[in-house]
């Protein structure tokens, strides 16, 4: 290689340009192991399995600078099925290359050589071919596909790499290189009786490159253009000498020399169906090392629309066993303007020597989204030019032998999933019905993945396949709550009413959910498109409340949501046990109820609270009486209503309420004349109105020694007494209610003045009692307890005589 200079523009401060540099070459170097190797080794069962030696090494040394080109050469290949043999080189730090594996199909074509060296070099004509392979110089060939080759240990797991440029440039090539070889298939064996050789240059200080390349879009269709565009830079800049090489799945394409924006493009209609790996390989240039990357191009077939089918009428090749090409192949729809609300799936011109090797999935946008629509069936008979359709409500399952017609899905090891499907197949659901897409959004790409799941046989779908969509009515879907917001344990009722174009949906079923939690369900929905669900185990808090509806084959699925509210339990407190003495006031405490709702109160027990209103009212005893609490002791209840929105508790206390004793009071003058009859009123003030009506009982101590007089009556009866001597007499009075309380004693001072002389004749007729307007009224409260000097008012006033009135003293009751 001639030494070149290059400048190399830095980017920094500044954008320093450096000086030149010198590209010095070294090479090509070639190094050998001569050591015949066996293809697999000698003695191997079944002729299968890791080359002897295993692996071959070379020990490269000497070299200066990095790896810019790297040859393999096999010397003296004989075997009677090179479409067996796997072959990688790893280098001394560990990069590698599969430059030889599944040439062909060793079924239907096969490759063979005799003798041959073939010597593998990016800059090939083309990969090894099929057929007798003579010596000559080719492409790294590994026709391996989506799955890698599986070399034994001690050897690495094969890297993506498809060039010897992209798998070594830049590396240091010296210390020790591996071959490793195996036969991957029974029945053949080989040499390669000369051993091998590396053919390695390196250049000192040369600059590594980048490439990267990217295309027009994919997925595109087949006949349409894609543009591939391939960029080389190095140390941040273009690299404007020098040519990228486009390959196709390893088959060279075209080479474009790079523009003076280090730019190269490539514009082809030409790629079938399938999925494609682009290679653009920069050749590299004097002080550049070449660089290589790689993008997935899809291509499909342009989807044809009829109406509501649509066909992807490309052809699917099945192999002797693995999966189809292409694979998958793919249909795009578009236009649906709802879900889908039935599918059927058409495979057109079935052709298989042994149709029960045929496993079939069709997925839909979401590859998850998938099933299986027939593994295991259609008997061991060959069919030719079949087609199925596949239906969710046809009679019977695909039947043995194989022949047209409309059939259920059918996967006879539908209890175990499919394994067949290999990458980039989704995971085999377990749904069993087309009906897993129904409800799905139906425009997007859809996929039918074909494998062959045993060896042996091989046949083609020729005119493609197709999928038949029907669409249902657009659906709304309302639901609302019969208490919102409500409180915990409360009752509730929601409803979700279904409706398309305005008019009820009446058939299908909700299902009601909170959150990610399924409530109950599915409902069905009634005459009026509604469906119910009542419950009362929601906790406290906000709850999102969905109702779905399932849809069916006319109308489609929908949801609608409310958020439900749950609040705290109102409580209601009534507070007590109260008690209230006749005369008094009582205050009532509902303070333990919930804050902020009303209070209302009820008294007398009649049920409507309207007695007293609040959180803490008084009650004063008028309006005690009024609500017919007036007497005690008596026990009543005490209730309390707390309503808080649409929620209404009541809670009860007891109330005591305590007899009052009566207070004694006396009507009439104090003053008594000796000899004579005295007459006082004595009575009681009760604060009880019903004691009030009811009589008495008083005692009347005189304070002369004589019998203590008990006289039972209304609220003042009379008693009449004759002092026998004059003087002044400390008097006694008590009153007992009803209820058998008796107040404090009313103590009185009587002063009986002397009497006149006695005169013969009749006894003089008593004087006239005092009217009650005009007498006065002494009470307990009003005297003192020790008396009262009354002797200045008794000659003042003279003597009163009070005549008539010795039957009343007998207790006689007084009705006025």
């Amino acid at each position: 290689m001639v030494a070149a200079s290059v400048a190399l523009l830095l980017a920094g401060a500044g954008g320093v340009l450096l000086g030149a540099s010198a590209a010095i070459a070294a090479g090509p170097t070639t190094f050998s192991n001569t050591t015949s190797i066996a293809i697999p080794a000698t003695g191997s069962a079944d002729q299968v399995g890791p080359a002897a030696p295993y692996p071959s090494a070379i020990t490269a040394s000497g070299m200066a600078g990095t790896v810019s080109a790297v040859q393999v050469v096999f010397h003296n290949v004989t075997h009677s099925t090179l479409n067996d043999i796997d072959a990688m080189l790893v280098a001394p730090s560990g990069e590698n290359l599969v430059v030889l594996s599944d040439i062909g199909d060793p079924t239907t074509t096969l490759a063979f050589a005799n003798n041959s060296t073939l010597t593998f070099d990016d800059a090939g004509a083309s990969g090894v071919p099929t057929g007798n392979v003579p010596s000559g110089t080719y492409r790294p060939t590994n026709n391996a596909g989506a799955v890698p080759d599986s070399f034994p240990a001690p050897a690495p797991s094969p890297s993506a790499q498809t060039t010897l440029g992209g798998a070594f440039t830049g590396i240091d090539p010296n210390g020790q290189w591996q071959l490793f070889i195996v036969d991957d298939a029974t029945g053949d064996v080989g040499t390669m009786a000369g051993g091998w050789s590396l053919v390695i240059t390196t250049e000192e200080e040369a600059v590594a490159t980048t490439t990267a390349v990217t295309s027009s879009g994919s997925p595109s269709t087949t006949g349409s253009p894609v543009t591939f565009t391939a960029t080389v830079t190095a140390a941040g800049g273009a690299v404007t000498t020098g040519s990228v090489a486009f390959t196709v799945d390893g088959a060279p394409m075209a080479t474009v020399a790079l523009d003076t924006s280090g730019v190269a493009t490539l514009t082809t209609s030409s790629l079938i169906e399938g999925t494609h790996a682009i290679a653009a390989t920069y050749s590299g240039s004097a002080g550049y090392l070449t660089s290589n990357a790689s993008v997935s191009q899809r291509v499909d077939n342009p989807t044809t629309v009829t109406g509501s089918t649509y066909c992807n009428t490309g052809q699917l090749t099945i192999p002797n066993v693995g999966s189809a090409t292409p694979y998958p192949s793919n249909i795009t729809v578009s236009g649906l303007a709802t879900a889908v609300s039935k599918v059927t799936a058409t495979l057109n011109g079935i052709s298989h020597a042994v149709p029960i090797d045929l496993d079939v999935m069709l997925s839909g946008p979401v590859s998850t989204t998938n099933l299986v629509l027939m593994s295991d069936v259609g008997g061991t008979n060959p069919v030719s030019g079949a087609t199925l359709v596949f239906d969710d409500e046809a009679a019977s399952t695909v039947p043995a032998p194989l022949i047209s017609g409309t059939f259920r899905p059918t996967d006879d090891d539908s209890d175990v999933p499919d394994v067949a499907f290999p990458a980039p197949a989704p995971v085999p659901s377990s749904a069993t019905t087309l009906t897993t897409f129904n409800g799905v959004a139906g425009n997007g790409v859809w996929s039918l993945w074909v494998v062959d799941d045993a060896t042996g046989d091989a046949g083609t779908i020729s005119g493609g396949w197709c999928l038949t969509f029907e669409t249902a009515t657009p659906t709304s879907t309302i639901v609302t709550s019969s208490v919102n917001p409500s409180t915990f344990g409360q009752s509730i009722t929601f409803t979700a009413t279904v409706a398309a174009g305005g008019s009820p949906v009446t058939a299908g079923t909700v299902t009601f959910s909170d959150g990610a939690t399924t409530l109950g369900g599915p409902v069905p929905v009634d005459g009026a498109g509604t469906a119910t669900l009542t419950t009362s185990t929601l906790g406290v808090g906000a709850h999102p409340i969905t109702a779905t509806y399932s849809g069916t084959p006319a109308a489609s699925t929908s949801s609608g949501r409310v958020d439900q509210v749950i609040g705290e339990a109102v409580v209601a407190d009534a507070g007590g046990s109260y008690s209230v003495a006749e005369g008094g006031s009582l205050s009532l405490d509902g303070s333990g109820s919930t804050a902020g709702a009303a209070y209302a109160w009820d008294l007398d027990g009649d049920g409507a609270f309207t007695d007293a209103t609040g959180l803490a009212p008084t009650l004063t005893w008028a309006q005690l009486e009024a609500l017919g609490i007036d007497d005690g002791p008596s026990t009543h209840t005490v209730a309390l209503r707390v309503t808080l929105g649409a929620q209404e508790v009541t809670d009860s206390a007891s109330l005591a309420v305590t007899n009052t004793a009566p207070t004694t009071v006396v009507t009439g003058g104090l003053t008594a004349t000796a000899g004579s009859p005295f007459t006082i009123k004595v009575g009681a003030n009760d604060p009880s109105s019903a004691d009030m009506a009811a009589l008495f009982d008083y005692t009347v101590d005189w304070g002369d020694g004589s019998p203590v007089v008990v006289v039972s009556g209304p609220a003042d009866p009379p008693v009449t007494h004759t002092y026998a001597t004059a003087g002044t007499y400390t008097a006694s009075l008590t009153s007992t209610d009803k209820d058998g309380g008796t107040g404090d004693p009313l103590v009185i001072t009587v002063v009986a003045g002397p009497g006149a002389s006695p005169s013969p004749g009749p006894s003089p007729s008593p004087s006239p009692s005092p009217s009650p307007s005009t007498t006065p009224t002494t009470s307990a409260a009003a005297l003192p307890h020790t008396g009262v000097d009354l002797a200045g008012a008794v000659l003042a006033g003279g003597a009163i005589l009070l005549a008539g009135l010795g039957a009343l003293i007998t207790g006689r009751r007084r009705t006025s």
